[in-house]
């Protein structure tokens, strides 16, 4: 049996996926980022442990412990927590990341997966255990966005994917081809309920992959609470709208539980291609 780390972050994902990897024979070791994320995901590991993500040296060590040579990045590691603890850093840390251009996401994290590989644990993308959440093109709800709202889709597919390209986030909110709010470091979520305040109204949210996407790491994810952002701010100024996501390169997760919330709160869910 191969043993497989799982380095588990906040959300639902790294349950789903230590699920999947379970059936396909792994013994899954949970490293959990966090209590919170330790609570989700142990039920579904065969062994987990707590562990701090600035503590690269440690973990490192208690993965080899474990025997395990393939590990999986999974699951919300906000960026914000990470640099208020930046105090925590253990050496190999410290010494690592001091060679870093920037704190930028992917910096980040092609920093410790270059590690791990260097020390001969081979990193899986999350797509060899979840490609069935990945949506193919059309609409997810029954209802359909209007022709307006596809013209809106089409404006911030483009932005959203330039800011990605950028790596300033991977999310922008328009109405009227103007756009809203653009994410950063407070994440989705947070940048879809100050366009929502903006707006007073329905919005069309878009969330694209990066160019060129690493796919070990931070692939575009939505669920319900991204839909839960989207509500209004009260009965005259009601929110709803559209979420857009990239065919085949956005995890959905909670579909079927997202589809009944977003047909009875006047939201369409699309998967759509990137403009041409």
């Amino acid at each position: 049996m191969t043993n497989l780390a799982l380095i588990s972050g906040e959300g639902k994902l790294p349950a789903l996926l230590a699920q999947s990897a379970k059936e396909r024979g792994y013994r899954v070791v949970a490293m959990a980022l966090s209590e919170s994320a330790q609570a989700i995901v142990s039920p579904f590991a065969d062994k987990t442990i707590l562990v701090a993500p600035g503590q690269i040296g440690r973990n490192l060590s208690l993965a080899k412990k474990e025997g395990c040579d393939k590990v999986v990045f999974v699951g919300k590691v906000p960026k914000l927590n990470f640099l208020r603890n930046l105090h925590k850093l253990d050496w190999m840390a410290v010494k690592e990341l001091s060679k870093l251009p920037n704190f930028n996401d992917d910096t980040i994290q092609f920093a410790v997966g270059d590690i791990m590989e260097a020390h001969g644990i081979n990193v899986l993308t999350q797509s060899e255990f979840l490609r069935h959440l990945f949506p193919e093109v059309g609409a997810i709800t029954k209802t359909e966005p209007t022709p307006e709202q596809y013209a809106d889709i089409d404006f911030g597919m483009r932005a959203a994917r330039e800011i990605a390209r950028m790596d300033i986030g991977q999310t922008v909110v328009v109405k009227d081809k103007m756009i809203l709010a653009v994410e950063a470091i407070e994440g989705t979520d947070e940048a879809v309920k100050r366009a929502v305040k903006l707006a007073r109204g329905p919005i069309v949210v878009c969330k694209v992959s990066k160019p060129n996407q690493d796919q070990r790491f931070d692939i575009p994810t939505v669920g319900m609470t991204t839909l839960n952002s989207m509500r209004g701010v009260d009965e005259k100024h009601p929110g709803g709208g559209v979420l857009a996501v990239e065919a085949r390169e956005t995890l959905v997760v909670e579909r079927e539980e997202m589809i009944k919330y977003a047909e009875a709160n006047g939201i369409s869910i699309v998967s759509a291609p990137l403009p041409q």
